[in-house]
C-alpha cells in the first residue's frame, strides 16, 4: 500500500485574496507599550514616607488588623455609601 501526504494547496490556494503569507512586522512598524508617570507620582515613589507606609500596612495585614469585624464594618459601610451616591 502506498500511502501519499497530504496538500493543503487543493483548499488553500495561494493566489486566493487573504491567502498570502504574512510576514513579521519590523521593529519600526510595532508600537511599545509605555509607562508614563506623573511628577507627582514620580515624587511619591522617590519619598521614603512612602516607604514607611507601605511597611506598616504590611504589618497591619500580618497581624490579621483589616480582618478584624470593625474595618471590614468601616468597609462595607463606605462601599454602601459610594453605590448609593451613584
Amino acid at each position: 500500500m502506498d500511502i501519499k501526504s497530504v496538500s493543503n494547496a487543493a483548499y488553500f490556494p495561494k493566489d486566493l485574496p487573504g491567502n498570502a503569507k504574512k510576514t513579521p512586522e519590523s521593529a519600526d512598524n510595532k508600537s511599545k507599550d509605555q509607562l508614563v508617570l506623573s511628577p507627582e507620582a514620580q515624587n511619591l515613589q522617590k519619598s521614603q514616607s512612602s516607604n514607611k507606609n507601605l511597611e506598616e500596612i504590611k504589618g497591619k495585614i500580618s497581624n490579621k488588623f483589616y480582618d478584624s469585624s470593625e474595618v471590614l464594618n468601616k468597609v462595607a459601610d463606605k462601599i454602601l455609601n459610594d453605590i448609593k451616591k451613584k
